[in-house]
């Protein structure tokens, strides 16, 4: 009865709780309604999505957009520092091009939980050492995007587009 992409967002949730997806899968089962729309949608349920915004945008990019699915959570390690890095999603080229992109809102940059009561130069500082350090391990393409990118889904896919990150195989879209 939702919109697609939310509901990967609820599935990933629930995945992530412990649910599995053979449970979900038998439950369906022993429904007397139609669970078509889940049976579609479970391949596309991830729980490495951290928060119910990151399941979205990761369902809008590869169902919605046709972008390949890309790896979620990936760690980079800086050779230089040693400090690790953990990034939203990642996509690895054929090349050896690396592309990663962060779902990025205000809030880390204002909410004092999440900036350490570092002042907004400080955390944006550290934002910039944090780039630095993914390219040294690596990274080609770091692409930022904010849930309103999502919401607004032409704004994600240029964004996406202009970083060449690749399109799904057309038969394995949703």
């Amino acid at each position: 009865m939702m919109d697609p992409c939310g509901a990967v967002a609820v599935l990933d949730s629930a995945i992530r709780k412990g649910l599995t997806k053979q449970e979900l899968y038998a439950e369906c089962n022993r429904q007397h309604t139609d669970c078509a729309a889940v049976f579609h949608l479970l391949p596309h349920a991830d729980q490495r999505s951290e928060n119910g915004g990151e399941s979205y945008a990761r369902a809008v990019m590869t169902m919605r957009l046709g972008f390949a699915k890309p790896q979620q959570q990936v760690v980079f390690v800086d050779p230089l520092t040693g400090r690790t890095y953990r990034v939203d999603y990642c996509w690895r080229l054929a090349d050896g091009a690396i592309i990663v992109a962060e779902l990025d809102g205000m809030e880390k940059y204002t909410n004092p939980g999440m900036t350490n009561g570092h002042s907004m130069q400080i955390v944006v500082n550290e934002e910039k050492q944090r780039e630095d350090g993914l390219r040294r391990a690596g990274v080609s393409v770091i692409v930022r995007f904010t849930f309103d990118d999502v919401l607004h889904a032409e704004r994600l896919e240029r964004k996406l587009a202009e970083a060449c990150v690749p399109k799904a195989v057309a038969e394995a879209r949703a």
